[in-house]
């Protein structure tokens, strides 16, 4: 398990360093790479498992961060509207979209959640979820601490 650990990390690192984006892309996409193996080496999985998860992840992932895109380009719209003194017709419009689009991302996430049924047991399942929340905490208190430490400098 170990190897196939080292093995789809330094797969991940590769594919991540050939990759050439906007600035910025590329811390993101190592905090994804480094979440992958934690998850990883969180769940113990099975060689095939582990696959299937990283499969099924990758494709989630994708989906939330279009769904996200969308979202962020009504919220950019929302805010000309208030720039320019829109009619409220106009604001509920894009609230509706909004709206449909929150939804799209529940029922991403819905599906995702019943795929991983498919796949992992009551119990690893479980865990993911924990995990999912703990990783997320744990990112969120180490951005603040970098942030009291800059400040302070």
């Amino acid at each position: 398990m170990k190897k196939f650990l080292l093995i789809v990390f330094v797969f991940t690192l590769t594919a991540v360093a050939q990759l050439s984006g906007p600035f910025g892309q590329r811390p993101m996409e190592r905090l994804e790479s480094y979440k992958k193996v934690r998850m990883l080496e969180t769940l113990k999985l099975e060689e095939e498992t582990a696959l299937k998860l990283i499969s099924r992840y990758d494709k989630h992932r994708q989906a939330i961060r279009e769904l996200d895109e969308e979202r962020k380009t009504l919220i950019d719209k929302l805010e000309d509207k208030v720039n320019a003194g829109a009619s409220d017709s106009e604001f509920q419009k894009l609230f509706s979209e909004l709206r449909e689009v929150e939804k799209k991302i529940f029922e991403a996430r819905t599906k995702y959640i019943s795929e991983l049924k498919e796949i992992l047991t009551a119990k690893q399942l479980a865990e993911y979820l924990i995990f999912e929340r703990n990783f997320a905490r744990d990112i969120r208190d180490i951005m603040r601490e970098n942030q009291k430490e800059r400040m302070r400098k």
